[in-house]
C-alpha cells in the first residue's frame, strides 16, 4: 500500500498501480495465490468488456443475435502479417503496433484499464445514442450511467495514465463534435480550428514551460468550444459527469503535479525519456486501415441521413487518434505509440457496434424506398438526369468498395491474431511452480527464518543473471534488487542501476551492490555466470533441485564486506 518502488520497497512512486493494490488485497482477502488472483480478475475484467460490446450491438441494433460479435474487436490486427511477416509492426527504438489481442493477453494493469474504458465508452454510447425502439431507460437511469461510466474512466488515471488519457481524448472530442454539429456556428468551429493550430505549433512552447504532462492536457483545448455548447444545453448531466471523472481521477493527477512542482528526480526523468517513439504517417494509416474505413462510412451514412451522433462519434474519434498518436510533433512527445494503439483498442470495439446500427438502419431505409411507389420511380431512375444517375453509380462503386476493402482488411487482421495465437502456444507462459522456482522460494524461506527476518526488512536481495528478479519478488515477496526505469526509481537508484547492468553482462558488481545496499545474493549453480563460485560472503541456505536429470543448488547468501 505504501507509495515505494514495488521490487526494492525503497523511495517514492508515482506510478499510477491502484489495480495491482486491489490485486494484493484480493490475493490477501481470499487467500488465494496471488498468480491465480492476477489470470482470474484479469479474464473477469476482460469479459465485463466483452459483455459490454455485445449488450452495445444489441441496443444498437435491436437484433439479439448481434450479441455474438461482443469478442471480435479483439481479434482485428493491423494487418503486421502482410507488412512484416509476424503479428506486430516493429518501429523505431521500441516503438510497436499490435491489435488489442497483444495488449489484453498479459492481463496487467493496461490490459484491465482497456478493458474499463470500453466497458465505459460502451457504457456512454448506448444510453447517449438513439436506437429508434422505444428507450425503456428513464432519463434518471440513463444520467447515473453516464456519472457512473465517467467515475470509472476518471478512475482510470489510478490504474494507468495512457489509457485515462486515450478514453478521455476520445470522449471529450466525439461530444465537442457533437455540440458544434448540433449547436454551434461557423464561429464556434473557426474558434475550434484556431485553437487546433494553437495546440499543434505552440505545444512545443508549452512543454518548455510548464512540461510534456500538461502539454498532453492541453491538447484537449481545440474540443473547447463545441463540448462548452454541449455542456451549456445539458447541464446538469454533463457537471456530474465532469465532476465525477475528475474526482475519480484526482488522487493520482494531484500527487503527480505536486511531484512535478518539487521537481522529483524521476518524473523530471520520465517526462524527458520519451524518444524516438513515434508512429510514422503511412504504416500508422495503415495498420488502422480497418477501424479508419468504419469511421468514413459511419461519417458517411451519418451526413447522408443527417445523423449526427453518427458523424459525431466518426469524426470525434478521427481527431482525437490523430493528436495523441502524434504526440511527439507537437511537444508532448509522450509514447505516441502506446497512444496509437490505446486508441486503436477503444476505437475498434466501440466503433464496430455503431457500424453495425449504420447498417442496418442503411439496409432498412434503403428497402422502405424501393418498395414505395415513388422510390420505386427513383430506383428506376425515370427521372433521374445523366448527371444524377451518374452520381449515384460512382457513390455505390466507392461504397462497395469500402466494403470490400474493410471486409479484406478485417480478414488480413484476424490473421494477426493466428499468428499471436501460435506464437504464445510455441512460447509458453512463464512458470510459477517448477523446480528452481521451489527451490528460490524455500532458500528465501529459511533464510528469513534463520536470521530474524533481517531479510524482510534491512536489506535488498540480489538475483544472479539466471534467476529472474521477477520470479524472486512473487515468490518470496522481500526487497529485491531491481526496478523498472520507466516506473519508479529507488533509493540508491545510480548504484542500482550499475548493479543490473553489471548482471546483465553476468558479472558482480560488488562494491555498487553495497552502495545499494544489497545484502543478500541468490544464485543458481547450473548459472554459466558462475556467482556462486565467488567468495561473497556466508552461506545462509542451500536448496537443490531437479534440472534435467541433474541437480542444481539455489544457495542465499549473505554478503560480506
Amino acid at each position: 500500500m505504501e507509495a515505494v518502488e514495488p521490487f526494492t520497497e525503497t523511495g517514492i512512486n508515482h506510478y499510477p498501480r491502484l489495480y495491482y493494490v486491489l490485486l494484493g488485497l484480493l490475493s490477501r482477502l481470499l487467500g488465494t495465490d496471488i498468480v491465480a488472483t492476477w489470470q482470474v480478475t484479469g479474464v473477469v475484467v476482460q469479459m465485463l468488456m466483452v459483455i459490454a460490446i455485445s449488450w452495445l450491438l444489441i441496443r444498437l441494433t435491436g437484433q439479439p443475435l448481434l450479441g455474438v460479435f461482443g469478442f471480435v474487436p479483439s481479434l482485428i490486427g493491423t494487418l503486421a502479417v502482410i507488412t512484416s511477416g509476424n503479428w506486430y509492426q516493429s518501429l523505431d527504438n521500441h516503438a510497436v503496433l499490435w491489435g488489442a489481442f497483444g495488449v489484453f493477453f498479459t492481463l496487467n494493469g493496461e490490459s484491465a484499464a482497456l478493458s474499463l474504458a470500453v466497458t465505459s465508452t460502451c457504457l456512454i454510447i448506448g444510453v447517449t445514442f438513439p436506437t429508434g425502439q422505444g428507450n425503456v431507460s428513464t432519463e434518471r437511469m440513463n444520467w447515473a450511467a453516464i456519472v457512473a461510466a465517467s467515475a470509472l474512466i476518471g478512475t482510470l488515471a489510478n490504474v494507468q495514465t495512457y489509457s485515462f488519457l486515450t478514453a478521455i481524448y476520445l470522449l471529450v472530442y466525439a461530444t465537442s463534435m457533437y455540440g458544434l454539429l448540433s449547436y454551434g456556428s461557423r464561429k464556434h468551429i473557426v474558434i475550434s480550428l484556431i485553437c487546433l493550430v494553437v495546440v499543434i505549433f505552440g505545444g512545443p512552447i508549452i512543454a518548455s514551460v510548464c512540461g510534456p504532462l500538461v502539454t498532453l492536457m492541453a491538447g484537449l483545448l481545440a474540443a473547447a468550444p463545441g463540448f462548452s455548447l454541449v455542456l451549456l444545453k445539458h447541464k446538469v448531466r454533463m457537471i456530474g459527469a465532469a465532476a465525477a471523472a475528475a474526482l475519480a481521477a484526482s488522487p493520482t493527477i494531484i500527487g503527480t503535479l505536486a511531484g512535478l512542482a518539487s521537481e522529483d528526480e524521476f518524473l523530471t526523468y520520465r517526462e524527458s525519456s520519451s524518444a524516438a517513439l513515434g508512429v510514422p504517417l503511412w504504416p500508422g494509416v495503415l495498420a488502422a486501415l480497418a477501424p479508419l474505413i468504419m469511421l468514413a462510412l459511419i461519417f458517411w451514412a451519418g451526413t447522408a441521413q443527417s445523423n449526427k451522433a453518427w458523424q459525431a462519434s466518426a469524426l470525434g474519434a478521427g481527431v482525437a487518434w490523430a493528436l495523441v498518436a502524434s504526440n511527439d510533433n507537437w511537444g508532448a512527445n509522450q509514447e505516441p505509440y502506446r497512444f496509437w494503439i490505446d486508441s486503436f483498442t477503444i476505437v475498434t470495439a466501440a466503433t464496430i457496434p455503431i457500424l453495425f446500427q449504420v447498417g442496418i438502419r442503411s439496409w432498412s431505409g434503403w428497402r422502405s424506398r424501393v418498395q414505395s411507389d415513388d422510390g420505386a420511380r427513383r430506383w428506376r431512375h425515370v427521372n433521374c438526369s445523366a448527371s444524377k444517375r451518374g452520381w449515384m453509380v460512382t457513390k455505390h462503386v466507392v461504397l462497395g468498395s469500402a466494403c470490400l476493402t474493410l471486409a479484406t482488411s478485417v480478414a488480413l487482421g484476424f490473421a494477426d491474431f493466428a499468428k499471436f495465437s501460435a506464437y504464445v502456444q510455441d512460447r509458453g507462459t512463464e512458470s510459477f511452480n517448477d523446480p528452481q522456482a521451489r527451490a528460490i522460494g524455500a532458500a528465501v524461506r529459511k533464510g528469513v527464518e534463520d536470521n530474524s527476518a533481517a531479510i524482510r526488512s534491512t536489506e535488498l536481495l540480489l538475483a544472479d543473471p539466471c534467476i529472474s528478479p521477477f520470479r524472486v519478488k512473487l515468490l518470496t515477496g522481500v526487497p529485491t534488487a531491481f526496478y523498472n526505469l520507466g516506473l519508479a526509481w529507488p533509493e540508491h537508484e545510480k548504484a542500482l542501476r550499475e548493479v543490473l547492468k553489471q548482471r546483465t553482462a553476468g558479472t558482480f558488481a560488488r562494491s555498487e551492490a553495497q552502495s545499494g545496499e544489497v545484502g543478500y545474493l541468490l544464485t543458481d549453480s547450473s548459472c554459466s555466470a558462475a556467482w556462486h563460485t565467488e567468495d561473497v560472503g556466508m552461506r545462509v541456505a542451500e536448496v537443490p533441485y531437479s534440472l534435467g536429470g541433474k541437480v542444481a543448488t539455489v544457495t542465499l547468501w549473505k554478503l560480506t564486506a
